[in-house]
């Protein structure tokens, strides 16, 4: 397991601290947390842009749900 320090300021790590007891973890697992929920909220977005970009282009390409699921191994009818 790596450790990575983090500089903050004193008023900054009260915030910190204060949010680490709101959701009732270290102050480590909030950082952790938040990071990895804003990593993954940015992705999300990037994904939508593109999505709304192709579309407006008229270039996105679709196929019916029940062909990926074919792909995948999942029966459609029984769902």
């Amino acid at each position: 397991m790596s450790i990575i320090s983090l500089r903050v300021n004193d008023e900054e790590k009260e915030v910190l601290e204060n949010a680490a007891k709101f959701y009732r973890c270290s102050m480590s697992a909030l950082i952790k947390r938040l990071t990895f929920e804003k990593l993954e909220d940015e992705y999300d977005m990037k994904v939508a842009e593109e999505y709304i970009k192709e579309k407006e282009a008229g270039t996105l390409e679709t196929r019916p749900i029940q062909e990926l699921c074919k792909e995948v191994g999942i029966d459609w009818d029984s769902l």
